[in-house]
């Protein structure tokens, strides 16, 4: 399924190129806000996931009619992406990607000062790593259904990595009902990133948004636990809503536009 993209007619829009430190590709979307940017923020997808998904899109043009100028892009191994192979996908090459990205950023005449930063799933455990290893960058964090680890689900998660290990992929739906083969690779390198040791290196605000009948990535109750270990955490569920949050994605970003007042 594609869906529409609307943006105010306030904002101006630009399609961007992004080249990773491997000369890939990454398409990238850019909202300008009406007036000078008050601030910039970057939105991050999940694993299977691209940049112009309504859980991707919606907190971004939220963002843009604040004030700041958005940045939001498929990683280089993305299901849409021109150059990579989403099969040799990792937590860390995204990492990298991010790396990448905010470093073109922060050439670009529209970018100021330290960063809104917000993640979806696996891009919530991405933006608080980043956080945590470039705290002079981020201002605030925004984590939209995080994955944490996988200390927290290993029960569940464990017996699938070892029919993925065997099968020697596992399929992900991704855009318009296609499916995507991932390496086991994948699983191992997840191996090395835990998001509750994050959490305690980072002092800036973090909003953590759980989804009520989410078991994807994480329980919601180990989500709230997360929030709670950052020195300015609060966390939100939004009820009946599932990973993506199809047919609840206004609550979320109602709770992100109160949230970046109070905070």
């Amino acid at each position: 399924m594609s869906y529409p993209l609307c943006y105010d007619a306030r904002m101006t829009t630009e399609e961007l190129i992004i080249k990773n430190r491997d000369g890939l590709r990454m398409p990238a979307n850019l909202i300008l806000p009406d007036g000078e940017p008050r601030g910039t923020a970057v939105v991050l997808h999940g694993l299977g996931g691209w940049r112009n998904q309504p859980i991707v899109v919606s907190p971004a043009e939220t963002l843009a009619r604040r004030g700041y100028a958005v940045l939001r892009f498929n990683d280089s191994n993305g299901i849409t992406s021109p150059d990579g192979d989403f099969y040799r996908s990792t937590t860390t090459q995204y990492t990298k990607d991010v790396e990448d990205a905010l470093a073109f950023m922060r050439t670009q005449p529209w970018s100021a000062g330290p960063i809104t930063l917000v993640g979806h799933s696996l891009g919530g455990l991405v933006a608080a790593w980043y956080a945590a290893e470039h705290p002079e960058e981020v201002e605030r964090l925004v984590l939209i259904a995080p994955a944490i680890s996988w200390k927290t689900m290993w029960w569940a998660w464990l017996p699938i990595a070892l029919i993925w290990l065997i099968r020697g992929h596992r399929m992900m739906l991704g855009i318009d009902g296609k499916k995507f083969a991932l390496s086991p690779l994948w699983w191992m390198d997840f191996f090395k990133f835990d998001g509750h040791s994050y959490a305690s290196k980072i002092a800036v605000p973090t909003l953590v948004i759980s989804a009520e009948l989410d078991h994807t990535v994480a329980h919601p109750h180990h989500q709230r636990a997360l929030a709670r270990r950052f020195a300015k955490g609060e966390h939100s569920m939004v009820a009946f809503a599932d990973h993506d949050f199809d047919g609840h994605i206004d609550e979320v970003v109602d709770t992100i536009d109160q949230w970046l007042t109070s905070s």
